[in-house]
């Protein structure tokens, strides 16, 4: 039976509801999200109470994201509360009275939890072992520094950029001295940490201010991608937009391609908190998460339900099935032709000069391959491209999500349409297609194998001679299709080398 399940996080500058469907297979995907700017914890600074406004403006919210889950019948939500709440005298009193108007119970979590739920989002989607994970709010920035895809340390700094915004008041144009003060304070309050220094560690950003540098730094670069989650940025980047960013008025920081109209007036204090998280750790690039705190309670909870730990293994190997799952593909034939594949790129590494981190290409390419036909049988190559192009998978750079994409559209043969677009084209050099291609032809070799969909092949070995590639088969049963398949390829394989195509059984 489908499961949905809706979370809610309520931020000190924004909330977010965001509603995940798990269908009976266990595949999930997200089929609503909705956000808005709320300043809960706007002018909470002077007395520690929450505001008339900013309550007001919160409940007519959280009253919207309980309609929205009564519309798309959610059977659960988890809802938490962060720094606005969890520093605010009257913090409880505001949650009793939306339990009374919503029906919502809120969890008011500890700065330490909020740090796990976003280490859980971010390092359960992104390719990173080791690196100073931030998730920077508008009341507190949580810091976790990860080795070995693990939480070593973990701190709550009280401060985010709504708190610091209005401590410099530095909403309009900030003056080299409130600079001055406000990167003083933030270094010598991260110089307490006695952890965090000199580790020379990537950072992985979460929140608002993270994913507003990432949105930024894309449009300065005409970046031809509309994917934010582990779009990564260098130093220089973003010291580049910080000179830019602190020279300019609120009005005009509204103007900003990438900056939304509701964050012009924090930026300030988030970019300065980044600034010297950069300057401390002297690292050299950061990459964005998009997922954060929400993403960390669905993996809590989907996981626990499935009886998993917290911590998935590989996050490429766990989205990719998730999509096979979720497009209902025959996963036996799929799962097949990535064997097969995998046992000929071990064979062709050397001979098609193929480099170890092209074999996770195409493993998710012939995963994924026929993922199109729940679109279209015909033409599916090209439908799969666009699936995979455009999926959840997490693991993979921007770049090799397109490569396999091309890869798994190049599975009967290449076309030159794929060089036609413009995306393609700015993501992939000549090196990468020319790979893609010598892969695409060992996926099509791996799926002619297994034409019949019956797994009849269970073992292909490759020996080369000067001039012949000599695929060797252990099959169950005469498998006349496979052969025929197979052997349609032979003049792609003449072209792409220089071998000669040979089968024994």
């Amino acid at each position: 039976m489908n499961q949905r399940i809706a979370i809610i996080d309520l931020g000190s500058n924004s909330a977010r509801l965001i509603i995940v469907e798990i269908y009976e297979n266990g595949a999930y995907n997200l089929i609503y999200h909705q956000k808005d700017a709320v300043r809960l914890s706007q002018a909470a600074d002077k007395d520690r109470r929450l505001q008339p406004e900013a309550m007001v403006r919160a409940m007519n919210l959280l009253k919207s994201f309980t309609h929205m889950c009564q519309i798309h019948k959610t059977d659960k939500i988890l809802a938490v509360g962060t720094a606005a709440l969890r520093n605010a005298v009257n913090g409880g009193e505001f949650i009793e009275e939306v339990q009374k108007e919503t029906g919502v119970t809120i969890e008011i979590i500890s700065g330490e939890v909020e740090a796990k739920l976003g280490y859980l989002g971010a390092i359960n989607t992104l390719d990173v072992t080791d690196a100073i994970l931030f998730d920077l709010g508008g009341g507190s920035t949580e810091l976790t520094l990860v080795k070995n895809r693990k939480a070593e340390k973990v701190i709550s700094l009280p401060f985010g950029a709504v708190t610091l915004t209005e401590r410099f008041n530095i909403e309009n144009k900030a003056s080299e001295e409130q600079l001055a003060s406000l990167n003083e304070f933030i270094s010598q309050e991260i110089d307490k940490i006695p952890w965090l220094k000199n580790l020379k560690l990537p950072l992985v950003g979460i929140g608002g201010t993270a994913r507003s540098i990432g949105k930024m730094e894309q449009k300065r670069n005409n970046y031809p991608l509309l994917k934010l989650h582990n779009y990564r940025t260098s130093s220089i980047s973003f010291h580049s937009l910080w000179d830019d960013v602190t020279k300019m008025t609120c009005a005009q920081r509204r103007k900003v391609a990438g900056l939304s109209n509701d964050r012009a007036d924090i930026i300030i204090a988030g970019l300065a908190i980044v600034k010297q998280l950069f300057d401390k750790n002297t690292s050299t690039q950061l990459i964005i998460s998009s997922c954060g705190v929400r993403e960390g309670l669905f993996f809590e909870y989907y996981l626990s339900q499935t009886g998993h730990t917290e911590l998935i293994p590989s996050p490429l190997v766990h989205s990719t099935h998730n999509m096979l799952l979720f497009y209902k593909v025959n996963a036996n034939h799929a799962c097949h032709v990535a064997k097969l594949a995998n046992q000929l790129f071990n064979d062709w590494q050397e001979a098609l000069d193929l480099h170890p981190n092209d074999k996770p290409l195409l493993e998710v390419a012939a995963l994924l391959h026929d993922t199109g036909i729940r679109v279209n049988y015909y033409d599916h190559a090209r439908h799969s491209a666009y699936l995979i192009e455009n999926a959840r998978l997490f693991g993979l750079s921007h770049r090799e999500q397109i490569m396999a994409a091309v890869i798994a559209g190049w599975h009967h043969s290449p076309s030159v349409k794929y060089s036609y677009n413009r995306i393609y084209n700015e993501f992939l050099d000549a090196g990468n297609w020319q790979t893609a291609r010598k892969l695409a032809l060992l996926l099509a070799f791996a799926e002619a194998l297994d034409t019949t969909q019956m797994g009849l092949v269970e073992k292909v070995t490759t020996v080369f001679s000067d001039k012949q590639a000599q695929l060797k088969l252990t099959t169950k049963e005469a498998i006349p299709l496979e052969l025929q398949a197979l052997k349609k390829h032979s003049k792609w394989l003449k072209r792409e080398t220089r071998f000669d195509l040979s089968i024994t059984e």
